[in-house]
């Protein structure tokens, strides 16, 4: 039995691209895979501003937020599963963003940060950045919620 209730958060992501078109990630110390930056909204937050405020905090980027991609909540790949034995399903905002200004800096919530070509992005993906990258970088119709 785990030694910590599953709890439910609400979380936002970015697919950040830079001027040159790439895709910023960063390999995450929980997961051991490479995932867009994410991060939890906190109380009387807006949606954009946790957006803003997770990106600010974890890269030293502003960004322009553009399109919706999708929101997630499928257990099978948004029950996170810290080393201190916490277990958190994630009801995750994902949008495309562009970078407006700063400079990339990264956070401990990586043990690397990288942009990555759209085609040539790494292959040890986390299972849940695979399915928001493939619905980030298609224009085709596709459901809202997942």
């Amino acid at each position: 039995m785990d030694s910590f209730p599953l709890t439910i958060r609400p979380g936002v992501a970015a697919v950040v691209f830079n001027a040159e078109n790439e895709i910023l990630l960063h390999l995450r110390k929980v997961g051991g895979g490479w995932a867009p930056p994410s991060g939890s909204m906190e109380p009387g937050e807006t949606v954009a501003q946790a957006l803003s405020r997770e990106l600010l905090e974890e890269t030293g980027l502003e960004v322009r937020i553009g399109r919706l991609v999708a929101v997630y909540s499928d257990p099978a790949f948004q029950i996170v599963h810290y080393p201190d034995g916490r277990r958190v399903h994630f009801v995750t905002t994902l949008f495309r963003c562009r970078v407006k200004r700063g400079t990339m800096k990264g956070s401990e919530e990586g043990t690397e940060w990288g942009w990555f070509p759209s085609e040539r992005l790494p292959s040890n993906l986390l299972p849940y950045a695979r399915v928001w990258l493939a619905d980030a970088l298609t224009d085709s119709p596709r459901p809202l919620v997942k």
